[in-house]
C-alpha cells in the first residue's frame, strides 16, 4: 500500500476520524449472542499484524489481507478471517475517505443507453506526493438490485443506491485481456504467477505507474447506502460523499421519474467483498451488513458448553430497513422495480401492491448467517458469529466499523487446480462443490431473492473448458470499457 512518510501520523489519523464523522458507535457488540462457542476466533497477535500500527485504534488503517499467499490448506474459518480483514482495509480511511474511494479501487459507472459501463479513477496510481484531496463525490448510481430490479426504501424514505468498485489488478487484467495481451489467460489472476504477468503489462503500457494493494489479487465490490440525512442515528454509519440521482414522483406516487443528479452525503448499509485467492479462480464472496439494518428470523448455534441454542425473531428495535414491532410474515414485500432509470410500483390487479406505491416496505433476514434457520446450520452459525465477536471486541472503541459484521461467505472447493487446463467434472456447481454459507444474501442487495446463493446467477460455464471465464463470472466483465492504453 502507499505508505505515510515525514508526516505526524497521530495529527493525520485525528484529522480523518474528524472527516469521515466519528461519533458514536451503535453497540453491535451486544446485539450479538456473547455465550457463542469460540470456533473461529481471531487471536490478538493475528488481529494486530492485521493494522499497519501493529495494533488496533479506532479507524486504524488496516493492510489487505494477502490473497496471494492465501493457505491452500485452508479450513472455513480462514475465508471468514479473509473476509474480514478485507471489509477492514476497505472501510480503513485514506486521505480524506476510505480505502474504498482511494487509489487502489476504481468505480464502475451505471450503464449508458448502449450498455458499456466507463471505469472512473478515484486517483491514478503515479508517484505523486500524499497530501489529503480536495472535497470529492463518487458516482453512486444505480438504484435497481440484480436478479430483478427491485427497488429497496428505507424506514427513514431514502432509496438505497448501489455503487460497483473493482480494484487495479482487475482493472488491468480487463484492459490487457481484452486487448489481446493476455491469450494465455483465460481466468482471473488467482497466483503470483498471473499477478506478475499483470505487472508486467502495466510496466509496458503504463509507464510510472504501479499496482496498489496488488496482494489482494483481483477484488469486484458492491456497497449499499443510503441517505445520511435520513437516519436517526447518522454516526453510528460509515460514510462518504457521492453523487446520486433525483427522481419526481407523478401525483399519485406510483412512478418516479429520474430528471436529475445532485451531491449527497451517504452511510453505509451494505457489501460484497468478492476477490480472488490462491488457486480460487471462481471468486470467493463474502458479504457485510449494518447491525441495525433487519432483523433475522429465527437460528441455531452452539454456547461455550457445545450446547445448541435457538433465538427467535424480534422487530424491536431501530431498524433501517423493518419498522418497529414489524411482522416477519409480511416482509420483503417488493414495492416497486428500476426501469431505464425511473421507478414504477408493483402493481397486481391495477393497484400498487404497496399503499401509496413507491414506499418502504419491511425487511428480514430469511436465511441468518446465509443458511437455513434449522438446526442443522448451527456449525456454521457458530463459526461467523464467534469470527464476528472476536473482531467486534478487538476492535477500538469509537471504531465505526464495530457496527458491521459479516453475515456469511460463500466459494467452492472445485477450483484448485494452478494451470488454465480444464477442470475434470465441473460442468456446473452442485452442492458438494459449495464450501461456507450455502444460501448467503445480502438484506440490502438481494432483499427479494433471499433463497439465492451468489453462484445461482454467478457461475461457471455449462462447457468444461470454459469454467470459471470471467465474463461468466462477473455480470459486468463484458460491459466494462478498458482503461486508455497510453
Amino acid at each position: 500500500m502507499f505508505r505515510l512518510k515525514n508526516i505526524n501520523r497521530q495529527a493525520f489519523y485525528a484529522a480523518v476520524i474528524s472527516a469521515i464523522s466519528v461519533i458514536s458507535t451503535a453497540h453491535a457488540d451486544s446485539m450479538l449472542p456473547k455465550d457463542v462457542q469460540k470456533t473461529c476466533a481471531v487471536s490478538s497477535n493475528e488481529f494486530n499484524s492485521w493494522f499497519v500500527e501493529g495494533k488496533p485504534t479506532a479507524q486504524g488503517w488496516v493492510k489487505p489481507a494477502n490473497s496471494v499467499d492465501f493457505t491452500t490448506n485452508n479450513t472455513v474459518c480462514d475465508f471468514y478471517k479473509w473476509g474480514a480483514q478485507m471489509f477492514l482495509w476497505l472501510t480503513s480511511p485514506e486521505g480524506d475517505g476510505l480505502v474504498l474511494d482511494g487509489e487502489a479501487i476504481i468505480n464502475v459507472l451505471p450503464a449508458d443507453d448502449q450498455g458499456k459501463r466507463y471505469l472512473q479513477k478515484n486517483r491514478d496510481g503515479v508517484a505523486l506526493p500524499f497530501s489529503l484531496r480536495r472535497e470529492k463525490f463518487d458516482d453512486i448510481g444505480e438504484v435497481g438490485q440484480a436478479g430483478g430490479s427491485g427497488v429497496l426504501m428505507s424506514q427513514g424514505k431514502s432509496l438505497v443506491y448501489y455503487g460497483v468498485h473493482i480494484n487495479n489488478v482487475y482493472a488491468y487484467f480487463l484492459t490487457g485481456q481484452k486487448t489481446g495481451k493476455f491469450p494465455d489467460m483465460k481466468k482471473f489472476p488467482r497466483n503470483n504467477d498471473d499477478l506478475q504477468d499483470v505487472e508486467k503489462f502495466v510496466a509496458s503500457n503504463y509507464p510510472n505507474t504501479w499496482l496498489v494493494a496488488k496482494e489482494a489479487l483481483v477484488m469486484e465490490l458492491k456497497s449499499s447506502w443510503v441517505e445520511a440525512s435520513t437516519l436517526s442515528n447518522p454516526e453510528d454509519f460509515i460514510q462518504m460523499n457521492a453523487v446520486i440521482p433525483t427522481y419526481t414522483p407523478n401525483s399519485n406516487n406510483t412512478t418516479w421519474k429520474k430528471t436529475s443528479t445532485k451531491p449527497a452525503k451517504l452511510a453505509l448499509v451494505g457489501m460484497h467483498v468478492v476477490g480472488t485467492v490462491q488457486n480460487h479462480p471462481e471468486f470467493v464472496w463474502s458479504s457485510f451488513e449494518h447491525i441495525n439494518n433487519a432483523p433475522d428470523a429465527k437460528y441455531y448455534y452452539y454456547n461455550s458448553k457445545r450446547k445448541l441454542q435457538k433465538t427467535s425473531y424480534s422487530s424491536a428495535g431501530n431498524f433501517v430497513f423493518m419498522a418497529s414491532g414489524g411482522s416477519e410474515n409480511s416482509a420483503n414485500t417488493e414495492c416497486m422495480k428500476e426501469d431505464k432509470g425511473d421507478i414504477n410500483a408493483v402493481e397486481s390487479n391495477g393497484k400498487a401492491v404497496c399503499g401509496g406505491g413507491v414506499v418502504p416496505s419491511n425487511t428480514v433476514r430469511v436465511n441468518p448467517w446465509g443458511s437455513a434457520p434449522t438446526a442443522a446450520s448451527a456449525t456454521n452459525n457458530t463459526l461467523l458469529l464467534s469470527n464476528n465477536n472476536s473482531i467486534i471486541n478487538q476492535l477500538s472503541n469509537g471504531d465505526l466499523r464495530k457496527n458491521y459484521i459479516q453475515i456469511g461467505g460463500i466459494w467452492t472447493s472445485a477450483p484448485t487446480e494452478t494451470s488454465d487446463a480444464p477442470i475434470p467434472d465441473t460442468n456446473d456447481f452442485n452442492s458438494t462443490d459449495l464450501r461456507g454459507s450455502l444460501i448467503l444474501a445480502n438484506s440490502t442487495m438481494e432483499t427479494y431473492n433471499q433463497s439465492l446463493d451468489c453462484f445461482t446467477c454467478h457461475e461457471q460455464s455449462k462447457t468444461a473448458p470454459d469454467s470459471f471465464q470471467p465474463f461468466e463470472l462477473s455480470h459486468i466483465y463484458s460491459q466494462i470499457v478498458p482503461l486508455p492504453m497510453k
